[in-house]
C-alpha cells in the first residue's frame, strides 16, 4: 500500500477521473515486486542493501519497441532522492518464478527546475524566475527496447548522494502498442489555439506568467516542414508541480533552437472548472479508456513524424540530443 501511495503522489492525478503527470492507478503497476529479495541471477545482492531504496515508475505508456523509461527514487524514509547513481536492469517476467535479466542501462538524472535561479523576461515584458526547485524532485531516464507485451520488471541498484547503497525492484506492464501518440507515428495536424486566436493569453496558458510558446499552430509547422516541440502541461492544476518546471526546461531549449525548431505549449483544459478538455489534447494524449497523462513532451521532425517522446519530469539534458538532431534535419 505504501509503494502504491508513493507512485500516485509522484505522478499526479487530475480531477474528474482523468489522470495527469505521467501515470495512473490503472493496473500498469499490478503485480507486487517481482522478487521478494531483488537478485540478479549472476550475483547475490548483499542483504544490507535490501530495503534501503524504493524505485517508483514515473511513466505509464510503455509499449513494444523503444521507450524513454523514467522512474524516481526514495530512501528508507520514503523521501525523494536526487543526485543518485542508478543502474537499471530490466527483466522478462513471462515466467514469474524465473525472472530473466534482458538488458541493463545506467539511468540519467533529469531535474526539471533544479539549480540556480535565473531571471527570464517573456515577450510581454513579464519577469519569471526559472530554477530553484527542490534538488530531490527528480526522475531518472533510461532508453529501453521492449520486445514483447506483458509483464516486465525493473531492478535498480542505486547509490544515493549520502553514500547509501540499495536495490529495489517492481513489476510493470508493457503494451502491444502505444495508448497515445508515440514515436514513429505521424503527428496529429492539430489546429491548436494560439495567442492570435484569443483575447487573453490566460485562456490558453495557466502559467504565471504565461510562456512564449503560443505563436504557432501545429498543423502549420508540419505543413511548412518545420520541426517542432510540443509540451502538454497544465502548470496551475498539476498537483505534482512538475508541469511548470518541465515547461521551463522546454523554454531553455527554445532559446537555443527557436531559429530552426518551433515550440508549442498546449494546456490540458480549455475550461478547468467545467472539465472541458482541450481538443488538441484529445488528439494526442487520450487513452482508449478515456484517461490521460501529463506532463508529456513530443518532438516532431520536419516530415511531421514523432521523433521522440518523454513522459514525466523531463529536463533539457534529456531532450537536447534529440532536439539538436531534428534541428539539423534528422528524421525517423
Amino acid at each position: 500500500m505504501l509503494r502504491r501511495a508513493l507512485v500516485i503522489a509522484f505522478l499526479c492525478a487530475a480531477p474528474g477521473g482523468l489522470t495527469a503527470c505521467g501515470g495512473d492507478d490503472d493496473g500498469s503497476l499490478s503485480g507486487s515486486d517481482f522478487a521478494s529479495e531483488p537478485r540478479d541471477p549472476a550475483k547475490n545482492v548483499p542483504a544490507d542493501q535490501i530495503g534501503k531504496v524504493n524505485v517508483i515508475p514515473a511513466g505509464s505508456d510503455w509499449y513494444v519497441g523503444e521507450n524513454n523509461f523514467v522512474f524516481g527514487l526514495t530512501n528508507i524514509k520514503d523521501e525523494p532522492q536526487g543526485g543518485a547513481r542508478a543502474i537499471a536492469t530490466f527483466y522478462d517476467l513471462r515466467d514469474p518464478a524465473n525472472a530473466k535479466p534482458v538488458f541493463t542501462a545506467e539511468a540519467v538524472q533529469s531535474a526539471p527546475g533544479v539549480g540556480k535561479q535565473v531571471q527570464h523576461t517573456h515577450s510581454g515584458g513579464e519577469i519569471h524566475l526559472h530554477g530553484g526547485q527542490d534538488e530531490n524532485r527528480v526522475g531518472y531516464y533510461a532508453t529501453t527496447n521492449f520486445t514483447y507485451a506483458g509483464q516486465w520488471g525493473i531492478a535498480v541498484e542505486a547509490e544515493l548522494k549520502d553514500g547509501t547503497k540499495g536495490v529495489d525492484s517492481i513489476g510493470f506492464t508493457v503494451y502491444a502498442k502505444p495508448n497515445m501518440a508515440a514515436t514513429g507515428q505521424p503527428a496529429p495536424k492539430s489546429d491548436n489555439l494560439t495567442k492570435y486566436d484569443v483575447k487573453e493569453i490566460g485562456e490558453i496558458d495557466s502559467g504565471s506568467p504565461p510562456n512564449d510558446m503560443h505563436e504557432v499552430k501545429i498543423k502549420d509547422a508540419i505543413a511548412a516542414g518545420r520541426p517542432l516541440v510540443v509540451v502538454f502541461s497544465t502548470p496551475a492544476f498539476c498537483t505534482s508541480r512538475f508541469c511548470g518546471p518541465v515547461n521551463e526546461e522546454v523554454e531553455v531549449l527554445r532559446e537555443r533552437y527557436k531559429d530552426r525548431v518551433d515550440f508549442v505549449h498546449i494546456e490540458i483544459w480549455r475550461d478547468f472548472n467545467k472539465q472541458l478538455m482541450n481538443p488538441t489534447v484529445k488528439e494526442w494524449l487520450l487513452w482508449p479508456d478515456g484517461s490521460l497523462r501529463e506532463p508529456i513532451v513530443y518532438l516532431v521532425d520536419k516530415k511531421g513524424v514523432i521523433y521522440d517522446r518523454w513522459e514525466g519530469p523531463v529536463a533539457a539534458n534529456i531532450m537536447e540530443e534529440s532536439v539538436k538532431a531534428v534541428a539539423g534535419g534528422a528524421t525517423r
